[in-house]
């Protein structure tokens, strides 16, 4: 099997990249990404550069299966346009371009509360993101839908550092559909989904850990 990910240098894309790296059937796994991980491996092939480029993109992707975990924050990209252009441009791309492919396997890490009709511009462009995939009719897609993504990050974000505390010291008093998951939980939840896993088009957040329990 071969596996194109998206955003392997993130949180969620580094531990799908190891449970990929793990699996003996996937044989190939292509990473899109603006810079190299150096990985020796030879499952592992690079396409380097600029995603919000046309000319970074082939025809059609093809493989069995595509992963998208790529996706800004506000402190990153203050401008809309450019924020607009990753967090929906680039997976709907990425969709267009497997269904030209005809890949089987489409996954995506949209958000809690995605909602095209949301007037948080965050929501609104994940709900806009899922709302245009969804359109293209792919064979299998799927959409998960995270609350607070926790997990070892390289940078140090206030915001979410403060919600992790009140996360891990207020838990018993968060409703469980808020409560943050795991990064690995979501990166194993977008394996298995491509193993057989059955669930949902959209897994909202409360789910995940659900999905990620799961013996191919």
């Amino acid at each position: 099997m071969k596996a194109i990910l998206l955003g392997s240098t993130g949180l969620v894309g580094h531990f799908l990249l190891t449970e990929l790296l793990n699996d003996s059937d996937y044989t190939e796994i292509e990473l899109y990404s603006r810079r190299s991980l150096g990985m020796q491996s030879p499952k592992v092939k690079e396409r380097l550069g600029d995603l919000l480029s046309d000319d970074f993109w082939p025809e059609r992707l093809q493989a069995d299966a595509v992963f998208v975990c790529i996706g800004t924050t506000k402190a990153k990209t203050s401008n809309t346009e450019t924020y607009h252009a990753i967090d929906f441009g680039i997976p709907v791309k990425a969709a267009e371009l497997a269904k030209k492919g005809n890949v089987k396997h489409f996954s995506v890490v949209s958000s809690l509360g995605a909602d095209a009709q949301s007037k948080t511009f965050y929501l609104k462009t994940k709900g806009e993101m899922e709302e245009a995939i969804r359109n293209l009719n792919l064979k299998q897609p799927y959409f998960l839908r995270p609350s607070m993504i926790m997990g070892p990050r390289k940078e140090k974000r206030l915001g979410e550092s403060i919600g992790k505390v009140i996360m891990n010291g207020l838990s018993f008093l968060i409703p469980e559909k808020y409560k943050g998951v795991e990064a690995a939980d979501i990166a194993k939840a977008m394996w298995a989904l491509s193993k057989g896993q059955k669930a949902e088009v959209i897994i909202e957040s409360k789910d995940i850990k659900k999905v990620a329990d799961f013996n191919a």
